[in-house]
C-alpha cells in the first residue's frame, strides 16, 4: 500500500501559485531595478546639461540659447520628479507582491506540514504492521520448535 496524501491536488495548486507569485516578484522588481537605472541616466544627463550651461555661461550667450537651456532643464527636473514617484510607486507594488508571496509561501507550508504529518502516520503505521508481521513470524517459528 503505496503512501497517497488526499491534500495532495491541493499542494500542487497551492505550490504553482507560490511559482506564480516567485515570477511575478521577480518581474516586479526587474521594473524596479529598470526605473532605479533610468534615474541614475536621468541625474547623470542633467548633470551633463548643467556643466554645459555653467561652460557657456563663462562666454557670451544669446538670450534665446539661455532659455533654451533653461527649458531644457525644466523638463530634466520634470522627468525627474516624475521617474521618483514612479520608482516610489514601484517599490510600494514590490512591497505589495512580497507580502502577497510571503502569504502564498504559509498557505503552501500549512499544507506541507499536513503532509509530512500525515506521512509520519503513515510510515509509523506501515513499521507497526511490519513489526506485527515480524513477531507473528518469530511466534510461529518458536512454536513449531517447541512442538518438535
Amino acid at each position: 500500500m503505496a503512501f497517497h496524501f488526499s491534500l495532495e491536488s491541493v499542494l500542487t495548486v497551492r505550490k504553482n501559485i507560490e511559482e506564480q507569485m516567485q515570477l511575478k516578484l521577480a518581474r516586479e522588481q526587474m521594473m524596479l531595478h529598470n526605473h532605479q537605472a533610468r534615474l541614475v541616466d536621468l541625474q547623470d544627463k542633467r548633470h551633463e546639461l548643467s556643466e554645459a550651461i555653467e561652460e557657456r555661461k563663462k562666454k557670451p550667450m544669446l538670450g534665446r540659447m539661455f532659455l533654451f537651456y533653461m527649458e531644457a532643464m525644466r523638463i530634466q527636473e520634470l522627468q525627474l520628479r516624475i521617474l521618483q514617484t514612479t520608482i516610489a510607486s514601484q517599490k510600494n507594488i514590490v512591497e505589495k507582491v512580497r507580502a502577497d508571496l510571503a502569504q502564498a509561501m504559509k498557505q503552501r507550508k500549512i499544507i506541507d506540514v499536513l503532509r509530512e504529518k500525515e506521512l509520519e502516520k503513515y510510515l509509523l503505521e506501515m513499521r507497526r504492521r511490519e513489526q506485527k508481521e515480524s513477531d507473528e513470524q518469530a511466534l510461529l517459528r518458536h512454536g513449531r520448535g517447541i512442538r518438535l
